[in-house]
């Protein structure tokens, strides 16, 4: 009995032991599955941070780039405005000087005409 009794402790400590070792053994695979997918979570994670970055950078580049063209238009319109205002000042410029070159010859005809007309009543004048 004392033999029955021993071998009996001895596969009761074995299935223990058994126990615990597949436990610990499943308790290890289950801690290196569950970090595997802790890293696995992080690396998608870091790479869905990186690709919202990316995508950040990249409006941005695509805003300033749209805001220099922007920029390059307005200076283009407000330069094509200025060059037609400078033309329309050039022009009315002309023209006045036109206008003027016309009035004075038109005042000097008159003038030499109340010359002429002037010398021909004091012929008269000296005449009589």
């Amino acid at each position: 009995m004392k033999t029955s009794f021993k071998a009996l402790f001895v596969a009761a400590a074995f299935a223990t032991f058994s126990a615990t070792s597949c436990s610990t053994q499943e308790g290890e695979q289950n801690a290196d599955a569950a970090g595997e997918h802790v890293e696995a979570a992080a690396e998608n994670t870091g790479d869905a941070v990186e690709a919202e970055a990316n995508n950040a950078g990249n409006a941005m580049d695509n805003a300033a780039n749209n805001a220099g063209a922007k920029m390059d238009n307005a200076a283009n319109d407000a330069g094509n405005a200025m060059d037609k205002a400078g033309d329309a000042i050039d022009n009315a410029a002309d023209k006045a000087k036109a206008e003027t070159k016309e009035a004075a010859a038109k005042a000097d005809a008159k003038m030499d005409k109340a010359a002429a007309d002037a010398k021909s009543e004091m012929r008269a004048a000296e005449k009589n």
